[in-house]
């Protein structure tokens, strides 16, 4: 499975693919059960750009309030 990051002028968001979009963003949900090509295809026709995340940095969906893999990426950030 990989993580691919999608950047538009109005949000950046992912999807994990097989071959298959099997998990995306809420935004990108119309991607689902397409194949890599037609995605890559509808992602190009938008003007959209795509990269996939390398999966030595990549951060896996949280499902059901808890993340599949739990990686510590340090403490909290202070928001005050």
């Amino acid at each position: 499975m990989k993580l691919v990051r999608v950047v538009a002028p109005h949000f950046v968001a992912g999807f994990e693919s097989d071959g298959t979009v099997r998990r995306t963003a809420p935004i990108l949900k119309t991607l689902r059960g397409w194949t890599d090509n037609r995605a890559r295809n509808y992602l190009a026709r938008k003007g959209w750009r795509a990269s996939v995340v390398p999966e030595q940095i990549a951060f896996p969906f949280v499902q059901n309030g808890t993340p599949r893999n739990q990686i510590n990426i340090g403490p909290p950030i202070d928001s005050r």
